[in-house]
């Protein structure tokens, strides 16, 4: 085995240590137990020559039980709160992110200096408080409680480091400035972004572009997440990978058209994901979902798709270095690494069906005298249309995502594959759009409405799409009980049909380069 196999191996015992850890109720003793038996086999192995196997299973042993240990660790929550759980609490706290504002209410997530535990505080629309206010708490303070078996509420928060929550409690201004100075500017430019692009575009179309530019969801409605919810785009609107990699990959397509060199559109269109990260906030998960955009291009850059395993399994393992619990539940990891996926290994895939799909379609078309000899003749190797590029990309990735879709959101979205194809292809120039009428709003006014028109029209044209799926009978048909078991066998089969295709290919590439 190659060092490179042994290092990719290695990179997957220690994912599937932490997903077996998040999965079942491991104890100390049995992981202690599964590293010292690797660590047994792989002395073994060393003290007999030629047994590399051995050696190798077991720092996969070893690796794996460091996985497990590593997502145990990082699962506790701060024990010097936890003596006032169910009590009233009082300390001084600082506002740790961006607030979430609601119609009736604000979100806040606040940090105690002296535990560095965060709170999930519930309170009142107004007084507005913003990152980095110096806050005098005062209330009853609990754990996250499980509203729903099918929904680990408190795990949910835990991958955020969030062990506690407070609602409604008493908060009293002690003064700005706490926090970082550049989340501040950054969260500063943000709110001035969102406030700029409402000047610029009406709405609802202001809101929708919000969604796709930055994320920002609080103005959307109730019947618009609906709609985005049964045609099986919500992702447009996430700060997940699955649109930053259908996003990048688009620029750089786009980008291979002008007449610049394929290194300068990699770099431009990194730059863009960049800018963006850093419009958002610059979050953990939109950081994690940017790497992964960032990885498609370059596997598109180094036009080696078959050879991005190491670097995939890499930048999962340093994000889960980072905060493990992202594994089982974080939705838009998930989302951002089996969209990453589907690029990267579906994409040739659906190029070749599409290939042998518009073949017989010529065949047929001769045949029966629709359409004439010439029609549909190879001109070349020249590049493949960019609605076609755009069509398999989005294909790939939606079809990497759907068991997961399914299991997450309780349906499946039967109209999923036509709607995304309708509205994605123009994602990038909305994005682009929403964007400038932002940007120059910030700075004036007429400027942002001028470029508001255009990021209208797009916006109007993907609502519109999407309320036409959304209209269709049966749009979404609702899977209660879908086992985790039968989602992972889809994907466990999807890999084999991958990997036995990948040799068959392999197989016949060798062949024709011995015969010539």
């Amino acid at each position: 085995m190659t060092k490179s196999k042994v290092f990719f191996w290695l990179l997957i015992a220690f994912i599937a240590g932490i997903g077996v850890a998040s999965f079942l109720p491991l104890g100390l003793y049995l992981i202690t137990a599964v590293f010292i038996l690797g660590g047994s086999a792989a002395a073994f192995g060393l003290l007999r020559h030629g047994r590399q196997h051995l050696v190798v299973a077991g720092w996969l042993a070893i690796v794996l039980a460091a996985g497990a240990f590593w997502f145990l660790r990082q699962s506790r929550p701060t024990a010097s709160l936890a003596a006032h759980v169910g009590t009233r609490a009082a300390f001084e706290a600082v506002v740790r992110d961006d607030p979430v504002r609601r119609s009736k209410s604000q979100q806040l997530v606040i940090g105690e200096p002296r535990s560095a535990a965060k709170i999930l505080v519930v309170t009142r629309p107004f007084p507005e408080y913003a990152y980095g206010d110096r806050l005098l708490v005062s209330g009853r303070l609990e754990r996250p409680k499980r509203f729903s078996p099918d929904f680990d509420y408190a795990a949910f928060l835990a991958k955020d480091g969030i062990f506690y929550t407070m609602v409604f409690p008493d908060i009293t201004f002690a003064g700005p400035g706490a926090g970082s100075r550049l989340y501040d500017v950054l969260f500063r430019i943000k709110r001035a972004f969102v406030s700029a692009l409402g000047r610029a575009v009406p709405e609802p179309m202001n809101a929708f572009l919000a969604g796709i530019t930055i994320g920002e969801r609080q103005s959307f409605s109730s019947e618009l997440t609906e709609k985005l919810r049964a045609t099986g785009t919500s992702h447009i609107v996430a700060l997940s990978g699955f649109n930053i990699t259908i996003v990048a990959d688009a620029i750089l397509r786009a980008l291979s058209w002008l007449p610049i060199s394929p290194a300068a559109a990699f770099w431009l269109a990194s730059g863009g994901i960049v800018g963006f990260t850093l419009l958002t906030g610059a979050a953990a998960s939109v950081v994690r979902a940017a790497i992964m955009g960032v990885l498609v291009l370059i596997a598109r850059q180094a036009g080696r798709l078959y050879h991005m395993q190491n670097a995939l399994a890499l930048a999962a393992a340093i994000m889960l270095l980072q905060n493990p619990k992202i594994l089982r539940f974080d939705v838009g990891f998930q989302l951002s690494f089996l969209a990453t996926l589907g690029l990267v290994y579906g994409t040739p895939f659906m190029d070749q069906w599409f290939d042998r799909l518009k073949r017989r379609l010529l065949l047929i078309g001769r045949d029966r005298g629709l359409i004439r000899p010439w029609f549909g003749a190879p001109a070349g190797a020249g590049k493949r249309s960019f609605l076609r590029a755009t069509a398999i990309s989005t294909l790939a990735a939606q079809f990497a995502v759907l068991p997961l879709l399914a299991i997450h959101f309780g349906g499946l979205s039967l109209v999923s594959p036509l709607a995304n194809l309708a509205v994605l292809p123009l994602i990038p120039a909305a994005m682009f759009a929403g964007f400038s009428a932002g940007g120059l709003g910030m700075f004036s006014d007429a400027l942002g409405r001028a470029a508001g028109w255009v990021a209208w029209a797009l916006a109007r044209y993907e609502l519109a799409a999407i309320s036409f799926f959304a209209a269709l009978p049966a749009a979404r048909v609702a899977i209660r009980g879908l086992a985790l078991t039968i989602v992972l066998g889809a994907y466990a089969v999807a890999a084999v049909m991958f990997w036995r295709s990948h040799r068959r290919r392999a197989r016949l590439r060798l062949f024709q380069s011995r015969t010539v």
